[in-house]
This record gives C-alpha cells, sequence and structure tokens, in this order.
C-alpha cells in the first residue's frame, strides 16, 4: 500500500498538467483560426478551402472537406512549428529562396521574383529547367495568391501572409550575403585632397558671393561652376548645406566661419556626409552594408543589391527589373569610392572609405605644410591643417588645383574673408599655421595688417536669443545639442542661434531637462540636417555567410535566361496541380505551346529577307523565334506579335517587345 500511494498521487499531477498545455494549445489555435476567418472574410467558401488547403501542403481534390473543417486542420497545421519546419527543410536551395522572399516582400511580379532569385542565388548554367521546376513547386504546393492587372494583365504573387508571418522566423539566414577575402585588397583611396577639397569650398563660396534664386536657394549651375573649380568633386555644396554652413547675406551666399570651423574639427563626420552625398541614396546604402564586412573583404554584389531594396521596401525608387537592368548596363559606377565587379559578383570598400562609414579614426596620411611666397601667393599640399585651410580660402582667391592648390592674396580677397567675420588677426594666424619652418614672408603680414586697418565691418543679422537659468552641467549639456545652430555665447547662460529651434530640437531640450517659454521666429531658411539627412537602411536578417564561388551577374540576370525561367517556373495544367476551386489562389496559365499562324511565318519571312546581309541579325531572329517566351506570345497576342515583327528595327528591339507582350498577355485570367 505504502507503494501505491505515491502513484495515486502522482497520477492527478500529470493528468493537470497536460490539461493546462492543451488549453494553451487550443487558446494558440483559436486565435490563429480567428486570424485565418479574418484574412478571408468575404471570399467564397472554394476560393478559401483552396488557399487552406496550400497551408496544409495538399489540395482540395486530395481531401475533400467543408471550408469550417479547412479553418481547423490549418489553424492546428499553423500552431505546430515543428511540421512546418520540416517542410521547409524539404524544399531546394532554391525553393527556399523563393519562399524567403515571397514572405518578406508583401507582393512580386513574378518576373521580378525570378530576376530577385538571380540576384540572391546563382544557379548553375544550363540547369534552368531544375530552378524554374522549383520554383512552379513552391508557387503550387504553398498558398501563393495571383492577381492579374485588369489593364496589363501583369501578374503579381504573394504568399498568404498568416502563413507568411510564421515562416519569416524559419528562413531567417536563408537570405545570406556571400563573403570572401578580396585579392589583392583595395588599396586606401587617400582623402586627404577630398578633404583639401572639402575645406577650401566654402570659401570660393566666400571669394565669388553666388547670388541666390527667389526661393532662396543656390541655383545648381553655380553649384556646379563652384565644385569644377575645385576639380570636377561633385557633392562639395550638397554635403556643405545639407549640415547648415551657408547663410543668405544680402541675397547672396556665405559660409557661417565658426560653423565650418567646428565641423572641420571633426574631419570623419564631414567626410560621411561627403560619401552620402557623392554616392547616393543607392549607393550610400550598398556602402554601409558592406562596411559591416571586415576589412579587406568582399560581398556579393547581387545579394547585396537585394538586401538594401527589400530592407527599405524598395523605397529608393529602384524595383528588382531595374536594378537588373542597371547591372546589365554596368551602371554601378562608384569607383574610387566604392569598388563595384559586376563580373565577378563583387563589392568592397577602400579601407579608409570604411572607416570613413563606421565614424572610426580616419587615416589623414603624412601631415604637410604650405608656403606663402613674397608675391602673395599660397600653395596648400594635401595633409594642411584643414581650419588654416578653410580661412586661407576665405582670404585668398583660388587660382589652379591640380596635385596642389594655388591660391593668390589681394586687398579684394582678405576684406572677403572680413564680410564673413574673419579678422585680420585670423588669417595671419593662418598663413604662419601653414607656412611652418619656412615663416611668413614680413612683407605679405605687414600688407595683410594694411588692408585688414582700411576698413571696417558692419552686419546687420536677424538670430535668436536663448537664455537659459540652469545648472553649469546642464548648459553644457545644451550647448553640444544646439551646436550647429549656435553662432555665438557672449556669456555661459546666453546663446545667439542663427535661427529658431525646430521642434525636434526643442524635444532634444526637453529631454535634457531645459523647459522653453517662448521661442523667438527667427528669418532666414531654417535648416535642420537631422530631419534632412538620409535614413540608412534598417537593420535586418540577412547575415553575412563564407561563400566564395564567383559568377558573372551580367550573365545570371540575363534577358534571355529570365524569361526561361518565367516560363519554366508557370505550374503546368497536367497532374492535377490546379484544380477550378483554386482559381485564383493557384498560377492560371496551362502551360500549352500552339503552332505560328499563317500571317507570323509571313510577317517572319519578310523579316529574315530584309535582315540577310547580317548574319548575326538572322542568328539572333533564329533564338527569338524557338524561345518559349515568343511561342507564348504568338499564341495569346498574334495580333501585337506580327506588329512587332513589322516594326522591329533590330533583334534587341524585337525581343523587347516580345518581352513586354509576355508580360501583358496570359492564356487564361485570374480573378482575384
Amino acid at each position: 500500500m505504502a507503494t501505491d500511494e505515491p502513484r495515486s498521487s502522482k497520477t492527478p499531477r500529470s493528468k493537470k498538467s497536460a490539461t493546462q498545455t492543451a488549453e494553451v494549445d487550443e487558446a494558440a489555435r483559436a486565435r490563429i483560426e480567428t486570424e485565418l476567418r479574418n484574412h478571408l472574410a468575404g471570399r467564397e467558401p472554394e476560393f478559401a478551402s483552396a488557399v487552406l488547403a496550400r497551408v496544409l501542403g495538399t489540395t482540395v481534390t486530395a481531401e475533400k472537406k467543408p471550408v469550417d473543417a479547412w479553418f481547423e486542420a490549418a489553424s492546428r497545421g499553423l500552431v505546430d512549428e515543428r511540421s512546418l519546419d520540416q517542410r521547409v527543410e524539404s524544399l531546394s536551395e532554391i525553393g527556399k529562396v523563393s519562399l524567403a522572399l515571397l514572405a518578406r516582400h508583401p507582393w512580386w511580379s513574378r518576373n521580378a521574383l525570378v530576376q530577385a532569385i538571380a540576384l540572391a542565388r546563382s544557379p548553375e548554367v544550363g540547369d534552368d529547367a531544375s530552378v524554374g521546376r522549383s520554383i512552379s513547386e513552391v508557387l503550387s504546393r504553398w498558398p501563393v495568391l495571383v492577381r492579374t492587372h485588369s489593364w496589363t494583365r501583369t501578374e503579381e504573387l504573394s504568399l498568404f501572409e498568416p502563413l507568411a508571418a510564421r515562416l519569416r522566423p524559419l528562413l531567417e539566414g536563408t537570405l545570406a550575403i556571400g563573403r570572401a577575402t578580396l585579392t589583392p585588397a583595395l588599396p586606401p583611396v587617400g582623402l586627404g585632397r577630398t578633404l583639401l577639397a572639402l575645406a577650401l569650398f566654402p570659401g570660393l563660396v566666400a571669394q565669388r558671393r553666388p547670388r541666390l534664386t527667389r526661393s532662396g536657394e543656390l541655383h545648381a549651375a553655380d553649384a556646379t561652376k563652384l565644385e569644377r573649380a575645385l576639380g570636377e568633386a561633385r557633392g562639395l555644396f550638397a554635403t556643405w548645406d545639407s549640415l547648415g554652413a551657408f547663410e543668405e547675406v544680402d541675397g547672396a551666399l556665405a559660409p557661417i566661419a565658426p560653423r565650418v570651423k567646428r565641423l572641420l574639427d571633426d574631419p570623419g563626420g564631414l567626410v560621411a556626409e561627403f560619401l552620402k552625398q557623392r554616392l547616393g541614396d543607392l549607393g550610400w546604402a550598398l556602402a554601409s552594408l558592406v562596411a559591416q564586412a571586415e576589412s579587406g573583404e568582399r560581398l556579393e554584389l547581387g545579394a547585396s543589391l537585394l538586401a538594401v531594396g527589400v530592407r527599405t521596401n524598395f523605397s529608393f525608387g529602384f524595383d528588382v527589373p531595374s536594378l537588373a537592368a542597371r547591372v546589365e548596363r554596368d551602371d554601378l559606377r562608384f569607383a574610387p569610392l566604392l569598388y563595384v565587379d559586376t563580373a565577378s559578383d563583387a563589392i568592397a570598400l577602400p579601407p579608409d572609405v570604411r572607416a570613413a562609414i563606421l565614424g572610426q579614426q580616419l587615416a589623414m596620411g603624412p601631415a604637410a605644410v604650405g608656403y606663402v611666397q613674397p608675391n602673395y601667393e599660397v600653395v596648400l599640399p594635401p595633409g594642411v591643417p584643414l581650419s588654416a585651410a578653410f580661412v586661407i580660402g576665405c582670404a585668398a582667391e583660388l587660382v589652379h588645383v591640380e596635385a596642389v592648390a594655388r591660391l593668390k592674396l589681394t586687398r579684394e580677397s582678405v576684406l572677403a574673408a572680413r564680410s564673413v567675420g574673419l579678422d585680420v588677426e585670423d588669417v595671419i594666424q593662418a598663413l604662419e599655421t601653414l607656412s611652418g619652418p619656412r615663416g611668413l614672408p614680413p612683407a605679405v603680414k605687414h600688407a595683410i595688417e594694411e588692408w585688414g586697418a582700411a576698413v571696417g565691418e558692419a552686419r546687420i543679422r536677424t538670430a535668436v536669443v536663448l537664455d537659459l537659468r540652469a545648472a553649469p552641467a546642464l548648459l553644457e549639456k545644451v550647448a553640444e545639442k544646439l551646436a550647429p545652430i549656435i553662432v555665438d555665447r557672449p556669456t555661459p547662460r546666453l546663446f545667439i542661434l542663427s535661427r529658431a529651434p525646430s521642434p525636434k530640437e526643442l524635444a532634444v531640450l526637453r529631454a535634457a531637462g531645459i523647459l522653453t517659454r517662448a521661442v523667438a521666429a527667427a528669418g532666414g531658411k531654417p535648416h535642420d540636417s537631422h530631419e534632412e539627412a538620409v535614413v540608412d537602411p534598417p537593420a535586418g536578417p540577412w547575415p553575412l555567410a563564407p561563400r566564395a564561388r564567383p559568377r558573372d551577374l551580367r550573365d545570371a540576370l540575363d534577358p534571355h535566361r529570365v524569361l526561361d525561367l518565367v516560363e519554366a517556373s508557370r505550374p503546368g495544367k497536367k497532374g492535377g496541380a490546379s484544380p477550378p476551386s483554386t482559381r485564383g489562389a493557384i498560377d492560371p496559365d496551362d502551360g500549352g505551346e500552339k503552332p505560328l499562324g499563317a500571317g507570323v511565318e509571313e510577317a517572319l519571312e519578310e523579316k529574315r529577307t530584309e535582315w540577310g546581309a547580317r548574319a548575326d541579325w538572322l542568328r539572333a531572329l533564329r533564338q527569338i523565334v524557338d524561345s518559349p517566351p515568343f511561342r507564348r506570345a504568338a499564341a495569346t497576342a498574334a495580333g501585337a506579335v506580327l506588329l512587332a515583327i513589322r516594326r522591329a528595327t533590330e533583334p534587341q528591339r524585337l525581343q523587347l517587345e516580345v518581352a513586354r507582350i509576355v508580360a501583358e498577355s496570359s492564356v487564361r485570367r485570374a480573378i482575384d
């Protein structure tokens, strides 16, 4: 009896625990079923049954059930994560990539999906049939919805969202970006000349005083002229303008000297902003992604392009077909700031550019000094102190830039520096710093002092006074937060601002403990570099994985190959994969092939005669006519194909017209 009592006391506890587990599972199943019913609300029972059956990996013809039973079965299937994981693991590599793309992005055209797969992975050449079968298997065995635009009849594919939400965690590592060691390693770009150009550009603005448009902005042509004066360094004006380094004075643009000096004290942040402007949205996003790799490594270009596009939901205006077109045209040229090689599917960063993007210490190169000649000419090589170079750029007229920058001191140029708030003492001190051991010629120093003493300066400016009553530690915190708009600080608690703080800056002050009662409105154009900066793509589950096999990305995205893969990805009519009740939930095409019509054959014969003098054109025409896209286009839109053949002036134009017809035509309309 003593041995039986513990057994009897243990049994009720185990039954209770099993009952609680079942209740938790049933509650989760009920929530998922509610979610499924919400997503399929208003749908016909046949459509809902077809979708729910494919959630379980089967079809309505394989197992007859009422729609309510399908809801219960599908909800139980989604609760069972182990079963879902096994279904995913049973797919081929291309099938997993297809499913991962469908789960990550809400809508895909069939052509864009195939191009995205080619960007992400590189199947062996000649293996298009198996790749197409793998894609077709995903589209037919999983609940992939098909929508056809009523005007262009372009197919759009979408994975059933409740299933996609549960597949994303299981497919996180599928869309990995290959990484490998780059041999030979990229040499540093050498940012010394770039930094010198950045330091001299505000001086060009101070000397030439470009006029503004009625809207208060610098004309693009004037910005281009100023940048070309420093050697075609595009992005200089945009860099300084985005950092709020200029102001309007009497209808002309002028640099804000204190702010420019502060920015030159942090050349890493300045170079990073220049890289943003120089590379553009797409180039900067790619560079930020490549910077995550180790120095000296390369990443796969195709997978990187796809990662940037999917992460930002293609907000740069580049969808997958246009990205593929840029690869085909070899339009991704960011050298020397970003190394891109489509022939080897590689993208990499020079070490100094990577350091600037990551905010690391810049390799400035060897320090250098300039020299001042008795004839008032100043020579500045790369590597001179940047703040001193900026002051001289404001006080001397630029003569020539090549390996070094040559400038000329004149009375008018020194007075131009006075007009932007630089005193004669600042100019002399900068010249002495740049002269180094050679020293400043006494005649030059005496002339500058005479020029400066001959004039005075009076400036009328609209500013905002910020009067703070707070502890010294809090005052320094405010000075740090509002540094971009602080013009002067006469006393520890009195700040002179170039404009009124923006709502974002006021929120920062409130978070720091400063309660603002009133802010005077300042004239001029407000400028908030934080709000106008390009937002970096958010970090996503695109890990970096070792993969050393090179490939030619242009061959992987060849239009002929993509169209063949699109055709191979269409589920066939045979095999019972498309029962009538699933129409609208799977691909509608039957994959049939019809003979060419007499009119099309006659037009082709005329084109063969016309192109008879070009053997390469005849060969290209034969390839186009024998391709599955042309056969399908001729069967679905014979009139459009006939017109395209007669209008074609070269094989490439005919190929593009056939691709357009294939995209706009379908054997059977899918109504969603």
